[in-house]
């Protein structure tokens, strides 16, 4: 209930939903991040996980626990499969796997989103936002003045400069632009 407060998605006890899928904004915040003086559910997850060291579930595990929160700029496609975009808060490229975004986004789009990177490729934890650079004063805005003045790495690692693109893209109606589809099943 804290992150949905803090994404304006909560009063009280009382979630305030326009879309359900708004939820995924504040299952995001509550998997991956928490205040200084918290440990993040993600890592206490880790913690009491029994999968092998080698196996899948503990290379996603570990990508899911290094994940980054960037704001991507599209910059083409990639030859083979995916998007290749570059990470402008850490001027990074990225080789982004994701059937959805690479079906819907154009070259010179941004967004903003979690990524999670289990080897060459990164991939989203399926939250994204359309981003404009209009948005980056209302960021801002919401942000302590030491931090939206500070360096952009360390302004993008920080749980509040994901917050505050959330409420920012919830506020002006990010899901009146964005749809969440199931893929068909091939057989």
């Amino acid at each position: 209930m804290s992150c949905a407060r803090r994404l304006g998605l909560a009063q009280g006890k009382t979630l305030l939903l326009e879309h359900m899928d708004e939820m995924y904004y504040v299952y995001d915040l509550a998997i991956y991040t928490a205040p200084a003086d918290r440990s993040r559910a993600i890592d206490r997850y880790a913690r009491s996980a029994k999968c092998d060291a080698q196996s899948d579930e503990r290379l996603m595990l570990e990508a899911m626990r290094a994940s980054q929160f960037a704001i991507l700029l599209i910059e083409q496609r990639h030859d083979v499969v995916g998007l290749i975009a570059t990470d402008i808060l850490r001027n990074s490229k990225v080789w982004l796997l994701d059937v959805g975004l690479e079906s819907s986004m154009d070259e010179g789009e941004l967004i903003a989103t979690r990524l999670l990177t289990p080897g060459p490729c990164s991939m989203t934890a399926g939250v994204n936002v359309p981003f404009e650079i209009e948005m980056l004063e209302p960021v801002c805005a919401l942000l302590p003045q030491r931090m939206a003045n500070g360096k952009l790495t360390r302004t993008a690692d920080d749980r509040r400069f994901a917050e505050a693109v959330y409420r920012v893209g919830l506020a002006d109606g990010v899901m009146d632009r964005l749809a969440y589809l199931d893929l068909p099943d091939r057989a």
